[in-house]
């Protein structure tokens, strides 16, 4: 029978493995090391004595694309956390406008309204919510949506990027915004290896956003091709 006294030790190292999680959560640093699965999984009572971070089972491979440059422009439209989902797509948007309208707009409390990121044409990258938290880019399922997960808001469940399009569906993505969405969707990966599946906009709403993120994207084979090289599966 465990004395008292190595119950109380098992508590205070829980109570720290625990802080240590929640710290994890609040950074963003699903796996590793030193991450939310990591001290969830050093939970184990049969560590008495000797709770540590496991490494987790199943991390993604480590990728040689390069990591991203970011401005952080932060955005007040977003909620926080992901509602107890599990973060398992990347949805790909097309603006319908430039990277600053969608900064100035995304910025606006009344738009009710957020991505991600937004990527420009030259490759700039912003950022307006933050990892962790659920922004406000893929509304609602609306009748005949193919969407793959789980029942409850989209918003919740991805992860959102912005491409710059100078309002146009018709405008080519360029090799810099490639590469920038690239870099990107490569990031997210890496903070949530739950992800299975890149998705268009219209995949949640067919009906108000057929056209995105449009033939700019996917008749293009730009589209097949990010999939591609993330490892991730298209409903198409």
């Amino acid at each position: 029978m465990i004395s008292a006294e190595a119950q109380l030790n098992l508590l205070s190292e829980q109570q720290a493995a625990i802080t240590r999680a929640l710290g994890a959560m609040t950074d963003g640093r699903w796996t590793g090391e030193d991450s939310v699965e990591a001290w969830l999984l050093a939970l184990d009572p049969t560590f008495l004595g000797n709770l540590r971070p496991q490494v987790p089972a199943y991390e993604r491979e480590q990728s040689d694309i390069p990591a991203p440059q970011i401005e952080w422009v932060p955005s007040p439209n977003f909620w926080p956390g992901h509602g107890g989902f599990a973060v398992r797509g990347l949805v790909l948007h097309t603006m319908a406008g430039s990277l600053e309208g969608c900064d100035t707009w995304f910025q606006r409390t009344e738009a009710q309204v957020s991505a991600h990121f937004g990527i420009g044409l030259n490759g700039e990258i912003h950022q307006y919510v933050a990892l962790n938290n659920s922004a406000w880019a893929n509304g609602i399922l609306e009748p005949g949506n193919t969407w793959p997960l789980a029942s409850g808001s989209p918003n919740y469940q991805t992860i959102s990027i912005e491409t710059e399009d100078r309002g146009s569906g018709k405008t080519l993505v360029t090799d810099e915004q490639f590469e920038a969405t690239l870099r990107v969707a490569n990031l997210v990966l890496q903070t949530y290896p739950t992800i299975q599946w890149l998705l268009r906009h219209t995949d949640i709403s067919p009906r108000s956003r057929a056209a995105c993120c449009g033939p700019r994207w996917v008749e293009s084979g730009r589209f097949m091709r990010l999939a591609e090289r993330l490892g991730l599966r298209a409903t198409f």
